[in-house]
């Protein structure tokens, strides 16, 4: 006895299925695309030069904005260095703390003129825990820089502040070095480094009180 195998299934076929002529505009845009794509196969030399200028221009621009973006951020971690050795040195050095030492600002601001080449905002912020203690000329980036002197419980804060040179305004940033509380921040013309071996946040509290200043 002989078993049949079963006969393949035939092709469906969409006898019914609807039918779209595309329209001229589309077909006009495939064959530009075409024309265009074998005209630069066949002639791929005209375009190595605009590719090559492309590229070229592009890789100087990132390589300035990278050589930008490191030669601002060495600077500021040259500056906050700077300001923490400083602040070791008027704390370890019998009578470098302070040149004028007041509450007033009235006395402390008056005291830089001719000193440095900016007026240094002054407050007293007693009220929130942290007195002016008086004030200093120190250096920075080998230029004289106002320092501010303020009291926070036993702790000292030093508040450097010299020209931003014409930079416009930027966020405090804040962070821990070597131990110390530091933030930096540009604001109104002025460059500031603030150190203190105080807190984190008690650093974050001194630094809206004097940008509120």
């Amino acid at each position: 006895m002989t078993t049949r195998k079963d006969a393949p299934a035939e092709p469906v076929i969409a006898r019914d299925a609807p039918y779209h002529r595309a329209p001229a505009e589309l077909k006009e845009r495939i064959r530009m695309s075409l024309a265009a794509e074998s005209a630069g196969t066949r002639n791929p030399s005209r375009w190595q030069p605009l590719a090559l200028a492309a590229s070229l221009v592009l890789v100087s621009v990132v390589s300035w904005n990278s050589a930008l973006w490191y030669d601002r951020s060495a600077n500021g971690a040259a500056m906050l260095d700077e300001a923490v050795d400083a602040h070791v040195r008027s704390l370890a050095t019998p009578g470098k703390l302070m040149d004028v030492a007041s509450s007033d600002q009235h006395t402390v601001k008056p005291w830089f003129n001719g000193k440095v080449d900016l007026a240094p905002p002054v407050s007293d912020f007693a009220s929130a825990g942290f007195p002016l203690a008086g004030g200093r000329l120190d250096y920075l980036g080998g230029r004289p820089a106002a320092a501010l002197v303020y009291r926070h419980n036993a702790h000292v804060v030093n508040v450097f502040i010299t020209s931003a040179g014409g930079a416009s305004d930027s966020a405090p940033a804040s962070s821990m070095r070597r131990g110390y509380a530091v933030a930096r921040w540009k604001q109104a013309g002025l460059a500031y480094e603030a150190v203190g071996d105080i807190s984190a946040t008690d650093m974050t509290t001194f630094v809206e009180l004097m940008r509120k200043s």
